[in-house]
């Protein structure tokens, strides 16, 4: 009996020696074609092989394959597997996603790449994804998830690296909280970013801000981004309203003579085009000479 006992042991663990050196082998096998780009032959290597005898980085190689030809959710459901039975594996699938959502960016399948950096966050909630939070960002703002997009706007101006995608990140959360009526952190957004484009869109809200606190007579914080239009200068269409504004602000505070050359420097600007607020400038220029 003992006998026997004995050599069911070493016949079981011929059996499995001999598995392990095929796996061994097909890992292989796959890499190579992997390497040569060849991930069809790679899938039809591995798929026939159970996975639970696949082992974590064949199935690695398997998921890699298929996210190479933009089957994510194939590729997903390899990884999750993978991160149920080895814990272990959590940085590498994290790199591995990370580089697929760079590829599927560069394809212009931002709807893919958006799949695998949640798949990162899935497995690490805090992870900093870089320049993924503006494709994050992005892609929930066009769906008009708008809170999705400014959690991951905000992280993004936290976190990005890259000069021009941080600065399309900026633009787009200060259009965020524009279109929620929240000036003041649209401006604050833009706080150390002097590019042309930020600058403009600054000036544009700076005006509706000062508007709105000109409406609610908190007329020194308005006079401050009046000031703030005028000395950046831009947008320069509303550089004349800016100075009408302040008029507006001097008179209410019975700063008359500040009011005066506030509504004198509309004029100037106006350059005999007659416009409406020159127009009213002037109004506003006559009724105070005569008080």
């Amino acid at each position: 009996m003992k006998k026997f006992l004995l050599l069911s042991l070493i016949f079981v663990s011929f059996v499995l020696f001999a598995c392990d050196r095929e796996i061994v082998k097909k890992e292989k096998e796959a890499r190579t074609y992997f390497d040569k780009k060849q991930f069809s032959k790679v899938i039809e290597m591995i798929e026939p092989i159970k996975p639970s005898r696949r082992g974590p980085r064949l199935s690695l190689i398997l998921g890699k394959s298929y996210g190479e030809l933009m089957e994510f959710n194939k590729a997903n459901l390899i990884f999750n597997t993978i991160a149920k039975r080895y814990p272990s594996y959590k940085d590498s699938l994290i790199t591995v996603y990370l580089l697929l959502a760079k590829k599927f960016e560069k394809r212009k399948r931002n709807d893919i790449a958006v799949k695998s950096y949640n798949a990162i966050l899935s497995l690490e909630g805090e992870y900093n994804i870089g320049d993924g939070f503006y494709t994050m960002g992005h892609y929930y703002y066009a769906l008009n998830n708008v809170e999705k997009a400014r959690e991951f706007f905000e992280k993004g101006i936290e976190n990005i690296t890259n000069a021009n995608i941080l600065k399309k990140a900026r633009s787009e959360l200060m259009s965020l909280y524009e279109s929620l009526g929240m000036y003041k952190k649209a401006v604050d957004v833009s706080d150390g970013d002097s590019s042309t484009d930020i600058l403009y869109k600054k000036g544009e809200i700076e005006y509706k801000l000062a508007k709105e606190l000109f409406s609610r007579e908190s007329f020194d914080s308005a006079l401050v981004y009046c000031q703030d239009i005028i000395v950046i200068n831009t947008p320069k269409t509303l550089i004349d309203d800016a100075y009408f504004l302040s008029g507006e602000i001097y008179s209410s505070i019975g700063d008359y003579k500040s009011a005066l050359a506030s509504y004198k420097k509309v004029i100037r600007l106006d350059m005999y085009r007659n416009t409406p607020i020159a127009s009213l400038a002037k109004e506003r220029i006559k009724a105070l000479n005569a008080d």
